[in-house]
């Protein structure tokens, strides 16, 4: 019995250890020598990346180059390698976590592995001084990636791991400005806000370049569309299937189906409904305004505006939270916004065909740093994009609200829609009857709790 336990545990650590060290034999092919300490003479490098870190799904070139401009190589192998964590159905087991993908850049010098996972190695054994494959960076959650090269310079004489020829990365858990901020659950204002939302489109042929519709008078934003809300409320959000009404505004631009479910819901759990003009050729970069109301008890809001023609791309925010952590609201924020999918139509490019995703897919961030050459983000990389647009929230007023007071009879929520739901202003036009351009710039603050 003892000489049981004591060898399943032996197994036991040895799998782990497995796991971990994600070993194969990396070995050049014929070689029966073992590996020298690396001598600085061979690096790898992860282009692009910034302090050890990665951002989720990207798209890097993986280099690996002499140093002293007179060695080469003839034979390598990089390797992705994952971290581990406990599997939480048993605690006992270690689960890998998805290294990303490696992929030949050039099918002259580099191929998949056969010998081992999440690995790339030489076509052929010629001497070389360089090479470039692409790796994939993995989705969020997957910890840090650890890249590992073999070279050789010939079937004796060959290094792996160590110093210059590993490189350890952890995911860049900065997030882009349209991610929307943590809830404050316990949101204690007391006041009642009002806020101007601006859209001001960026896209164009000068911007994005790339696969830009030929025609200039085909390109266009759909109205502005959103809800301020409670923390129940969900509008849109990455990882979950897109409405009927959604559908139609990330894929033909009609905003008036999601309008409508909008409108179902005022009252239990959206405040107001937020609508913007929509604009096309010549005017695509001329700033659409709404206003719309918070309170403590609806202190989110989503919104979204789709761009045409495209599969069903749109861009926004979703339950971005007004009601900051020292229960005061947000003064100004201005939000650069990049094309999220619906997950409803598997175009690549602006003017694909439509092709239904079947079955429908949850919402998620476009395929940046795409293989695809059909694709207007190949090879792109997110931090160097341009923006598709701008959302610019303001505070224009308050409401003196104390906090032992009933939540008046007199106003039904539903009055709010028509305050902002009316078609809002270009740069000139008011949308409402608010007071002059004075309360578009400037924070009032009502002591008398004037309500509208």
């Amino acid at each position: 019995m003892f000489s049981f336990r004591y060898l399943f545990i032996l197994t036991f650590y040895y799998l782990v250890n497995n796991a971990i060290s994600f070993r194969c034999d990396r070995r050049p092919y014929g070689s029966n020598t073992q590996a020298s300490e690396p001598d600085g003479r061979f690096k790898l490098e992860v282009l692009g990346a910034e302090n050890n870190a990665y951002i989720p799904e990207q798209l890097y070139v993986v280099q690996l180059r002499e140093t002293d401009d007179e060695s080469s190589f003839t034979s390598f192998m990089i390797s992705a390698e994952g971290d581990v964590k406990q599997d939480p159905r048993n605690p006992r087991r270690m689960i890998p976590l998805y290294p990303g993908e490696l992929r030949p850049q050039n099918s002259a010098t580099a191929k998949f592995s056969d010998r081992c996972l999440y690995s790339v190695e030489h076509a052929m054994s010629s001497h070389k001084t360089s090479v470039e494959v692409y790796w994939q960076a993995p989705s969020s959650g997957n910890g840090c990636v650890t890249l590992r090269a073999m070279v050789a310079v010939n079937n004796e004489v060959w290094f792996e791991d160590g110093g210059p020829l590993t490189q350890k990365l952890c995911e860049d858990m900065r997030q882009p400005d349209d991610v929307a901020p943590q809830l404050n659950y316990k949101c204690g204002v007391c006041d009642e806000a009002k806020y101007e939302l601006t859209f001001t489109g960026i896209w164009s042929r000068n911007t994005h370049p790339y696969l830009y519709p030929e025609n200039d008078w085909v390109p266009k934003y759909s109205d502005l569309v959103g809800a301020s809300h409670n923390a129940d409320y969900i509008l849109w959000m990455p990882g979950t299937l897109a409405s009927d009404g959604f559908k139609d505004l990330a894929e033909h631009a009609n905003s008036s189906s999601l309008e409508a479910e909008i409108r179902e819901k005022i009252g239990d759990g959206v405040r107001t409904l937020i609508k913007g003009k929509g604009h096309g050729y010549r005017k695509m970069n001329i700033p659409t305004y709404s206003f719309f109301r918070a309170d403590k008890e609806n202190h989110l809001f989503s919104a979204a505006v789709a761009f045409h023609p495209s599969p069903d791309w749109f861009l926004g925010v979703t339950r971005f939270d007004l009601c900051s952590e020292d229960n005061t609201w947000l003064v100004e924020r201005e939000l650069n916004l990049y094309p999220w999918d619906a997950g409803t139509d598997s175009g690549i490019s602006y003017e694909s065909p439509n092709i239904q995703t079947f079955p429908q897919d949850a919402v998620a961030r476009v395929e940046m740093s795409s293989y695809d050459r059909n694709s207007p983000f190949y090879e792109v990389d997110i931090k160097d994009m341009h923006p598709f647009g701008k959302f610019h929230i303001k505070l224009i007023r308050t409401y003196h609200r104390d906090c032992e007071e009933e939540e008046p009879t007199e106003e039904p929520p539903a009055t709010e829609a028509p305050e902002t739901s009316e078609e809002s202003a270009e740069a000139s036009e008011e949308t409402n009857p608010e007071p002059a351009a004075p309360s578009r710039y400037q924070t009032q603050l009502d002591s008398a709790g004037d309500r509208r």
